[in-house]
């Protein structure tokens, strides 16, 4: 127990080191899109690949996506949670996509994969990978039309799905990485030294740069510009209550042996999804309440 909360507690640390940078002018937002370009694109793409080709085998990979369906069910079952607590809240109807979207979407690349890493090592890497999956699909499928739903209520724009934009966002170079990783390992091919010694040494990096990307995030939205709404309460209850009780109680339903649900309670349990915002201010919704989600969780999840 002592050794997780210290994992946590250095990524927590490397937050703070990226939030002083920032502060200091050391770090400024072009170097957070740096940043953020360079985990998502080049170190977590290369960290799964090198993990998933060196620590699988054919038959351990199939059975993965065998087991697909818990997170699948845990993501569906929060998302019903989160639309219903809407409606409960009152919230507003042009809020109520983008609230649900942010009680149910973890940040489980940034956030839940290096976390994963850093206390399950490998054991844990392929039940992270499917979670992280899994939210992906949601975000970019049932999350873009709630969030179309609400930017059509503010709006005289109608803004329809767009599914070469939700395919594109899909294939996102985790999810592309993930998958040419398990076409080697189903086919046995073999990887060259040079390759995994230079996936090694970048991919290494996936967990540090990730943390100073979260720093540089918190204070660019300003702390002292947040607002703490009954919004902002609600998503905090589905993030750090509702999600852990779902997993718990599926996991203790189904049996999962007991690494796989405490990997799925990490990657379901995790501050809101970066990607939330991103979208948010991309459809023109109430950028302020996404982005207090977003901080907010950050910071509650240190005692979660």
């Amino acid at each position: 127990m002592l050794t997780s909360y210290s994992t946590i507690l250095v990524l927590f640390i490397i937050i703070s080191l990226g939030y002083f940078l920032s502060k200091k002018g050391i770090f400024t937002k072009q170097v957070g899109t740096a940043l953020s370009f360079f985990v998502i694109n080049f170190a977590l793409p290369l960290e799964i690949f090198l993990r998933i080709t060196r620590d699988f085998t054919k038959q351990r990979l199939l059975l993965l996506f065998k087991d697909s369906f818990f997170p699948v069910l845990t993501i569906s079952l929060v998302f019903v949670i989160g639309y219903l607590i809407a409606h409960l809240l009152n919230i507003a109807k042009h809020q109520i996509g983008a609230f649900t979207l942010c009680f149910s979407s973890p940040s489980a690349a940034f956030i839940g994969l290096p976390i994963i890493l850093g206390l399950y090592g490998d054991k844990g890497l392929p039940y992270a990978l499917l979670a992280y999956i899994v939210t992906s699909v949601s975000t970019w499928t049932i999350g873009v039309m709630l969030l179309n739903h609400d930017s059509n209520l503010t709006s005289s724009k109608h803004n329809a799905f767009d599914i070469k934009r939700t395919v594109k966002e899909l294939c996102s170079p985790p999810i592309i990485a993930f998958l040419i990783a398990s076409m080697f390992v189903y086919f046995n091919i073999p990887i060259p030294s040079i390759a995994t010694s230079l996936f090694g040494y970048i991919g290494e990096t996936t967990s540090t740069l990730a943390m100073l990307y979260i720093g540089t995030t918190i204070y660019e939205t300003g702390i002292k510009n947040l607002t703490f709404s009954k919004e902002t309460v609600g998503i905090l209850i589905g993030r750090f209550v509702v999600s852990p009780l779902v997993v718990i109680l599926l996991a203790t339903f189904f049996h999962l042996p007991p690494i796989v649900g405490a990997v799925y309670l990490i990657q379901f349990s995790i501050p809101v999804s970066n990607t939330v915002a991103i979208l948010a201010g991309e459809k023109q919704i109430d950028v302020s309440f996404t982005d207090a989600s977003l901080t907010y969780s950050l910071f509650a999840y240190l005692l979660a």
